[in-house]
């Protein structure tokens, strides 16, 4: 049996956000390298690993014997329509992905509104508009970290459904619930002022929003 792989930055912060001996759906597998890992670990209980495309997923079959695990099942399937209600799944990574597919794949799915499920969401892009999303649509934000992976920064946010919408305006979309003190928090806010400066060029809409943002970066 080969030695076990170590997860890269990225992963390693979705894998710190899910619960111990979580019941686990880790949507959008890819070669499942997150489950296989926690459950390696004794992490979590059991794994689902799923993902809209079946290369992927004989990829993670090939990687789960590789390693000799168990206690893990592979769907073919889009978001969440592969889980069950016997599933029993309290845990749920969404990671790799733009946060508007996130924010999709969550809208399609009356899972994600078990207020007992743990969403861990890790958005490649836009992650201002998943969180807008979330607030808006009654989920509640518990964490939110960021970290530097193989040159790049990233954000991964834990949230639940708690039924209480909330108007996301103004910069919130942008920092949700980042600790400024946290240097990667600060990167990650860095790269939204970049971006922002961009869109600027050509929509002055979104000028107010980069000078408060500017702002908390100097302060």
């Amino acid at each position: 049996m080969d030695k076990l792989y170590s997860l890269d930055n990225r992963l390693q912060l979705c894998a710190s956000l899910v619960r111990p001996s979580a019941r686990l759906v880790d949507v959008g597998t890819d070669h499942a390298l997150l489950p296989i890992w926690l459950l390696k670990h004794g992490k979590i209980s059991c794994a689902i690993a799923s993902d809209i495309n079946s290369a992927p997923l004989e990829s993670g079959r090939a990687n789960a014997q590789k390693y000799g695990v168990k206690n893990i099942v592979f769907r073919l399937g889009a978001g969440l329509s592969t889980i069950l209600a016997d599933d029993k799944i309290t845990d749920a990574v969404i990671a790799g992905m733009g946060g508007e597919v996130i924010a999709q794949i969550i809208s399609d799915s009356g899972l994600a509104r078990d207020k007992d499920l743990n969403l861990i969401l890790q958005p490649m892009t836009k992650s201002e508009e998943l969180i807008a999303f979330l607030c808006e649509n009654g989920f509640e934000i518990q964490k939110q970290k960021c970290t530097v992976s193989h040159g790049k920064c990233y954000t991964v946010i834990s949230a639940s459904y708690s039924g209480n919408a909330v108007q996301a305006d103004g910069i919130f979309p942008y920092i949700g619930k980042l600790d400024l003190s946290d240097e990667y928090s600060l990167l990650f806010l860095k790269n939204h002022i970049k971006h922002l400066e961009n869109k600027c060029k050509g929509d002055k809409n979104y000028l107010q929003i980069l000078n408060e943002l500017k702002r908390l970066v100097i302060l």
